[in-house]
């Protein structure tokens, strides 16, 4: 199941210069969007869109993943899946 607010980057970062979209679930259960693009301006403009959404990511300029001749920046999103049952920590 994606999530609404997952449906909304995707559709975002689609028309964006990105080379990779894929989601999976986390530790806890919540969804993870992880994207790739080779353009920062992309992770950018990624970045304030979720600003606006008051989504959480992680992004960290020099993490990196490096292709052939190019390098790829990467920023994860996370989303609360409402449907996982969490156990109260004491």
């Amino acid at each position: 199941m994606i999530l609404p607010e997952m449906k909304k980057v995707i559709k975002y970062a689609i028309e964006l210069d990105i080379d990779h979209i894929e989601t999976f679930t986390g530790y806890m259960g919540d969804k993870v969007l992880k994207i790739s693009s080779p353009s920062m301006t992309t992770i950018d403009l990624i970045r304030k869109f979720l600003e606006n959404m008051d989504l959480t990511y992680k992004f960290d300029p020099e993490y990196k993943t490096s292709a052939k001749q190019d390098h790829e920046y990467l920023i994860f999103v996370g989303v609360e899946d409402p449907s996982m049952l969490r156990l109260k920590r004491v």
